[in-house]
C-alpha cells in the first residue's frame, strides 16, 4: 500500500482522538500520515498540536489547504452542519473523503452531497462505527445466516442517562441548525444499523417528539455553569476547568468562536428534542420502531428483531460514570453489561457469546481505524465500511423524522432526495 497523505478538518476532541493521534503515531507508519490540519479556531489548533506533539501546517481557509497541501484524503470532524460543505468541496477536488457521522444534517444537504458524489471520481466513507461493535456485528452475522427466517419487525430503544444525555444540551448540539437534533446527530448511528440489518430502503415514516426535561423545563437557568449562582443546588453543575485537555481545547478558545462546553442545560434557546418515537417501514416490508430518550434514569439500549423463525434480543446497560453531571442511580453499575439471546419456537432460548474488545466505543473505533487508514485503497470496501450512499440514508431517516415532528404529517423518506 502506497503512503497516503491526510489532512484533518476539525481539531476538537473527536478529531484528535479518533483521527489525529492514530495518524501521527507509528501505528500506520508507511501507510498513512497526517500532513496538515484545518480549523476555524487558531487557538484550538495550537492546543491540538500540543496534545498530539506535532508541528503541522495549520489552515483556517479550507480551500487554501486543499490547493497548497494537495492531500490524498480529507478527514472531516467539524461541527455537523459544516460537514456538507467540506465533503462537497473535497469530492469536487477529487479527494477521498472520510467524514464523521452524521454525514450532514438536512435533506437539502443530502441532495447536495449525492449530486457531488455522482460527478466525482473520489470515494467517500463515513465513520459509522456502530457496525464494528462486537454485539452489533454479531447480530448482522445471525441475520445473514437466516436463523431468524424472514424479518418482520425491528425495534431499537436508545436511553441516554442524565449524565451522558445532558452533555448534548450543554454544547452546540442543542441548536438544531448546528446538529440536526439528536435524531440526526445521535440517531444516525442507529438508523444506519437498522438500514444495515434490514438491507432495504426506509419508506413511509411517522414520528413524534419534544423537549420534556431540559431547556425551558428547568427550575432555574444561567448562561453557563461557570460563575452560575445556582451551582450549589443544580444537579447538572459541572466544572470543566478541572479537565486540562478540555480547558485548552474548548474553554481558552471561547473568545475566538464562542464554543463552550458548560452551557446551561436549562437554556431557553435549546430547540432540539430530548425524547422521540419514530415508526417507519422498509420497502421489503420490515416494520421498524425507534425510540430515543436523553434523560433516562440509566443508560443503555435494546434491539429486538422478530422473524418468522424466531426472535433476537440485545440488552445493553452502560457505565457512564466518566461523564459530567451530578445525577446517578446507585446500584446500576452492578447491571452493566450486554446480553444477546435468541428465542426459537420449538427450539428454546440460546445465549449468544459476545466478544470483548479493547478500545473506545466498545472496541469498535480501533477496528474502524484499521479499515480507514490501514487498508489498501485498491481493495473493495468491507460490508462494515459505510459508503456515502448508505450514510445519506441514515441522515434521511432523521431528517424525515424531524419533518414529521414539525408538521404532524407522514413523510416519504426517499422523496426527500428528490427535493
Amino acid at each position: 500500500m502506497a503512503l497516503k497523505r491526510y489532512v484533518l478538518a476539525g481539531t476538537g476532541g473527536r478529531g484528535i482522538g479518533m483521527f489525529g493521534r492514530p495518524l501521527v503515531s507509528q501505528r500506520f507508519a508507511g501507510k498513512a500520515e497526517l500532513v496538515a490540519i484545518f480549523d476555524r479556531n487558531p487557538r484550538r489548533m495550537a492546543a491540538a498540536q500540543e496534545m498530539m506533539g506535532t508541528k503541522l501546517p495549520t489552515y483556517t481557509d479550507y480551500q487554501q489547504m486543499l490547493k497548497q497541501v494537495d492531500p490524498d484524503a480529507v478527514v472531516i470532524a467539524t461541527q455537523d452542519d459544516s460537514h456538507c460543505r467540506f465533503v462537497v468541496e473535497a469530492l469536487k477536488a477529487g479527494k477521498r473523503v472520510l467524514s464523521e457521522k452524521p454525514l450532514c444534517t438536512t435533506a437539502e444537504q443530502c441532495r447536495q452531497i449525492a449530486q457531488a458524489a455522482a460527478t466525482s471520481t473520489a470515494q467517500g466513507l463515513v465513520t459509522h462505527n456502530g457496525r464494528y461493535g462486537p454485539a452489533c456485528s454479531q447480530i448482522k452475522q445471525i441475520l445473514r445466516s437466516g436463523r431468524l427466517g424472514q424479518l418482520l419487525t425491528i425495534e431499537y430503544h436508545e436511553m441516554l442517562d442524565r449524565r451522558h444525555g445532558a452533555d448534548y444540551f450543554r454544547r452546540w448540539h442543542r441548536q438544531k441548525q448546528n446538529s440536526g437534533g439528536l435524531l440526526v446527530h445521535k440517531a444516525s448511528h442507529h438508523f444506519d444499523l437498522l438500514n444495515w440489518y434490514a438491507e432495504s430502503l426506509p419508506d413511509k415514516l411517522v414520528a413524534t417528539g419534544g423537549l420534556g426535561f431540559y431547556g425551558h423545563n428547568g427550575p432555574f437557568r444561567h448562561k453557563r455553569c461557570r460563575a452560575c449562582p445556582h451551582a450549589e443546588k443544580c444537579d447538572f453543575y459541572v466544572d470543566m476547568f478541572a479537565k486540562d485537555d478540555l480547558r485548552r481545547l474548548y474553554l481558552e478558545a471561547e473568545p475566538d468562536d464562542g464554543y463552550i462546553r458548560d452551557g446551561c442545560v436549562y437554556d431557553n434557546q435549546i430547540d432540539i428534542e430530548d425524547y422521540a418515537t419514530v415508526v417507519y417501514n422498509y420497502r421489503n416490508g420490515i416494520h421498524t420502531t425507534y425510540t430515543l430518550q436523553a434523560f433516562a434514569s440509566y443508560e443503555g439500549h435494546r434491539i429486538i428483531i422478530e422473524g418468522t423463525k424466531g426472535r433476537l434480543e440485545l440488552r445493553t446497560v452502560k457505565n457512564t460514570s466518566w461523564a459530567s453531571g451530578g445525577m446517578a442511580v446507585p446500584g446500576v453499575e452492578e447491571l452493566v453489561g450486554e446480553d444477546l439471546r435468541i428465542f426459537e419456537p420449538g427450539g428454546g432460548v440460546s445465549d449468544i457469546p459476545i466478544e470483548r474488545l479493547e478500545g473506545t466505543h466498545g472496541g469498535s473505533d480501533p477496528l474502524l481505524q484499521d479499515d480507514l487508514f490501514g487498508r489498501d485503497w485498491d481493495l473493495p470496501p468491507t460490508e462494515q465500511m459505510a459508503s456515502l450512499d448508505q450514510a445519506l440514508q441514515a441522515v434521511l431517516v432523521g431528517a424525515a423524522a424531524n419533518q414529521a415532528i414539525a408538521t404532524g404529517q407522514p413523510v416519504d423518506v426517499q422523496s426527500l432526495l428528490a427535493g
